[in-house]
């Protein structure tokens, strides 16, 4: 036995599929291919009839490759403009009409049969069978019906949300028959998904919902519930309905809204629909006295892919599968985000990750007016003090042990400070000042890299920076907090990024595309790489360090054809990102690059990575500073086992120790003993 629920989506999909041949005809009378005839023979046979003239009929003689050809290249000159003309429609709640425009009376189809020998001049469209109807007129309707536009994905998925609102909230059709039927009826329609008040408002305009056309009224003053897009369809004979939407009803005082309620619903001139969206319940004056509540949950896997069935053909079983791999979350979806993801060409794994995608960035937006509204700030990382939110995942207490690694990405915690081991009472750097300061040297940190130019320059000015910020003296928006560094392999780009962690005291994050390409499949490679910045931003102030990032491509560097969605997709996720880092305080970027032309141009604009460093090979100044660096106190003993003395690099490695403050006297010793050995 066929579930309400299934006879409800049959007979709203064969109405969407009716609008959608009205339409067609509509633009094919603009180019000749049909014609509209109004006829009036009484009540039960006025409308429309749509005829096939005889110039159409003639495209018949030539092939059907031919004619096919032919009819696409006159509907390819036709706007797609909405019809305008009325059609006999039957009442709900019975079986959808078929989908032919309207019946011609038998009798004058006779008439024009007998007048007309052989092959007819014209024939009317839409007839009931095959004796009121030649064959010919119907070969070109087949034809034409070939350029049916596919259903639009709102309307579909408004269908199958009503069509459950019905399924699951009435025992049968003529429970909802007779509160159709009845003058002033006041109906409650409840759907938990974003934007579909306006949908459904548009689609009960179009005729897509109850079987007439109709005029949207609203109940009180505040904006119609289809946003006053009445007219859009002129010409229409349409009945008028009361409509409430359902957030509205919070923004109106509740006194003047019943009352005008109140008054509508006693002239019984007109039924009433409050279509609500809200996930709350309403105020009771609303909520309790409607005469019949039909009650939708939200979007589930099941309803997705009956919508992925009905727009682009995917089997359903294919889609459960994929949606229970990628554990697929669509809270937070609406209607035109479904829209926007399920376009025609698109494959199933290119739709689920832009849904995957589209819905976490609603769920960030939600939670955040959350925040807002509880007073809590504005749930964008942590402090200025630097201490992590509640909810933060791996930074951890004094004396705990530091996670190596978070759903795969490497967490680095700085090294405390010399100067900061000794007020914590570190014996070897309090008792001797020596030792504290030999191991100030030693200690991984930009002041003492060497060979960085720019990119130390811009270090130092972050450091600084980062103190006013968390003083409250300066804005995160006013700080330069992005960089990208480039250079050839083994120039010290992860060193660099290790050191910064140190300097500015603040964990480190290190990932790469790399590790974002594992998975393969787009939406599983798109939540890897949310998951980085989604960390970021938990435990704010901290550096995102991304390496290898020319892996993610460019989308002008002429990929294969064939995966050019694939990567485009990545790329605007990787934009997406990287712009609400600027709006989050606390994200530090670095990214790193072998090969910095193969980036894409919108990665390096403004607020993106802006600051752009290529690291040279180091000179010789660079090597000696290098050097100096990792022998530390070893670097006198093998200045003097030199067999001959090199002034340029002795004077480098005095400067080098003299810029990062060491005492010129182990500079001396060694000159003293390389001058000996000369």
């Amino acid at each position: 036995m066929e579930m309400l629920t299934d006879r409800i989506t049959r007979y709203l999909l064969a109405r969407i599929r009716r609008l959608a041949i009205l339409d067609l005809y509509e633009r094919a009378s603009v180019v000749g291919l049909l014609e509209a005839d109004f006829i009036v023979a009484g009540d039960e046979t006025t409308g429309t009839v749509w005829r096939v003239p005889e110039q159409s009929l003639r495209l018949l003689d030539a092939s059907p490759i031919r004619a096919r050809a032919e009819i696409m290249r006159r509907l390819g000159k036709a706007p797609y403009k909405t019809t305008a003309i009325d059609v006999l429609i039957q009442d709900f709640p019975g079986e959808p009409p078929h989908e032919n425009v309207r019946s011609v009376p038998k009798d004058r189809t006779d008439r024009e049969n007998r007048a007309a020998p052989g092959r007819p001049k014209s024939g009317p469209v839409a007839a009931s069978s095959a004796s009121e109807a030649p064959s010919t007129s119907n070969e070109i309707l087949a034809l034409l019906r070939e350029h049916i536009a596919p259903p639009s994905v709102a309307h579909v998925a408004v269908a199958l949300l009503v069509a459950r609102a019905v399924g699951s909230s009435v025992p049968d059709l003529s429970t909802l028959s007779a509160v159709l039927r009845t003058p002033g009826a006041f109906v409650l329609i409840k759907a938990p998904v974003g934007r579909f008040e306006r949908r459904f408002g548009l689609m009960l305009e179009d005729g897509l919902i109850v079987p007439y056309w109709t005029k949207l009224e609203d109940v009180h003053r505040s904006s119609p519930l289809s946003d006053g897009y009445g007219d859009r369809r002129r010409g229409k004979t349409r009945k008028t309905i009361k409509t409430l939407a359902g957030t509205d009803v919070p923004k109106a005082a509740e006194r003047s809204l019943s009352r005008f309620l109140v008054d509508v619903l006693l002239e019984r001139s007109a039924p009433v629909v409050l279509a609500d969206e809200t996930k709350t319940a309403l105020p009771p004056f609303v909520s309790m006295t409607p005469d019949l509540v039909l009650e939708s949950g939200g979007l589930d896997h099941e309803l997705i892919a009956e919508l992925l069935q009905t727009c682009c053909g995917i089997a359903p079983k294919q889609s459960l599968r994929q949606m229970e791999r990628m554990a697929l979350d669509l809270e937070g979806l609406s209607i035109d985000a479904l829209a926007l993801a399920i376009r025609p060409g698109r494959g199933l794994e290119h739709i689920l990750s832009i849904l995957d995608v589209l819905g976490e960035r609603a769920r960030s937006a939600d939670k955040s007016d959350d925040d807002d509204n509880n007073g809590r700030g504005s749930g964008r990382g942590s402090d200025r003090s630097g201490r992590p939110k509640v909810k933060s995942r791996f930074l951890i207490k004094d004396g705990d042990d530091p996670p190596k690694s978070v759903d795969g990405i490497d967490v680095v915690q700085p090294e405390k400070a010399a100067e900061t081991s000794a007020k914590e009472g570190n014996s070897s750097a309090a008792v001797d000042p020596a030792n504290r300061e030999h191991s100030r040297l030693r200690q991984l940190r930009v002041e003492t890299l060497s060979g960085y130019g720019e990119a130390l320059d811009w270090a130092l000015d972050l450091k600084e920076d980062l103190q006013l910020w968390r003083g409250g003296g300066l804005a995160w928006s006013e700080m330069s907090t992005k960089l990208l560094l480039s250079g050839p392999p083994g120039t010290g780009k992860t060193t660099y990024a290790r050191a910064l962690c140190n300097s500015l005291q603040i964990p480190l994050l290190v990932t790469s595309v790399a590790s974002w390409l594992e998975p393969g499949y787009l939406g599983d490679v798109i939540k890897r790489m949310s998951r980085a910045f989604e960390l970021a931003r938990e435990n704010a102030p901290v550096i995102l360090f991304i390496d290898e990032i020319d892996n993610i491509g460019s989308r002008s560097a002429g990929r294969r054809e064939q995966h050019d969605d694939y990567w485009r997709s990545l790329i605007n996720r990787l934009l997406e990102l990287l712009d609400g880092t600027s709006k989050t305080d606390g994200v530090i970027v670095v990214a790193a690059t072998n090969l910095p032309e193969k980036i894409d141009p919108a990665l390096l604009r403004s607020g993106r990575l802006e600051k752009h460093v290529a690291i040279p090979l180091p000179d010789m100044e660079a090597l000696t500073g290098i050097l100096a660096h990792h022998l530390g106190d070893d670097l006198a003993g093998v200045l003097a086992s030199k067999p001959s003395g090199s002034p340029q690099t002795i004077e480098a490695a005095r400067r080098h120790q003299a810029h990062v403050g060491c005492d010129a006297d182990v500079i001396d010793e060694s000159n003293r003993g390389v001058s000996q050995n000369a």
